[in-house]
């Protein structure tokens, strides 16, 4: 819905806010809002139960959000990259270091990878006895009633 493309666009800028101008962080906002909705839809054609698209909001906007750091950076031209350095560049003993643009979208990219990695670990390590020892799913009953109706709402809604 339109607050989880709002919070996408948060989200994705969330990364880049330090290093970026005003009309970058703009479309970066704007972009991250598309690939929410494109991640969310993704989601429900693989059948993945996502109710609150965590995943499209923080998965896939914060994976944006971390390459778009590099490709925004406000570094003069497309070989140089400035990072955490304010207005000045990377620099090595030389002046602005050449390509260090490139190295840093790499690095962001690796980053990306790492930490899908690492989460993908730790859930299968966690999600998947707990799936064997039949703790995942809500008996039949109540999911013939609906968990909302079955666990999360009183009969009325003020019972006084």
């Amino acid at each position: 819905g339109m607050c989880n493309g709002i919070l996408a666009g948060l989200v994705s800028v969330t990364a880049p806010c330090g290093n970026v101008e005003v009309g970058s962080a703009f479309a970066i906002g704007l972009i991250g809002a598309f690939i929410y909705q494109g991640a969310s839809i993704l989601l429900q054609k693989l059948q993945i139960d996502d109710p609150i698209d965590a995943f499209a909001v923080h998965g896939a906007c914060g994976a944006w959000g971390t390459i778009a750091a590099a490709l925004f950076d406000w570094g003069t031209g497309t070989q140089y990259f400035n990072g955490w350095s304010g207005w000045s560049c990377v620099a090595d003993g030389a002046g602005c270091k050449d390509g260090a643009w490139s190295e840093a979208f790499a690095a962001n990219i690796l980053e990306v990878v790492c930490i899908a990695g690492w989460t993908a670990g730790w859930s299968l390590l966690l999600f998947v006895p707990l799936r064997i020892a039949g703790f995942l799913r809500a008996p039949d009953d109540v999911q013939d009633k609906g968990a909302d109706t079955e666990k999360h709402s009183p009969p009325k809604a003020y019972t006084m």
